[in-house]
């Protein structure tokens, strides 16, 4: 899902879009802010093996979207 601009979590640029690329889990509490990035940076974190796997899919999805 694309979220409003902001600056990016990684390049720390302004981006017109952004997507959570992080939902940090707290042990026994609520986690911390979720992260967001512009959609180069969340490419280049989609294929890293430590990505989840909700992020290719919302990648996937967005080129889906965009491809019609």
């Amino acid at each position: 899902m694309l979220l409003a601009g902001g600056e990016c979590a990684d390049c720390r640029e302004h981006a017109g879009e952004r997507v959570i690329i992080a939902m940090p889990q707290g042990g026994s509490g609520p986690g911390g802010p979720s992260r967001k990035a512009c959609l180069p940076c969340a490419r280049v974190r989609a294929r890293s093996v430590f990505a989840p796997d909700w992020l290719r899919e919302d990648l996937a999805v967005i080129d889906a979207e965009r491809a019609t």
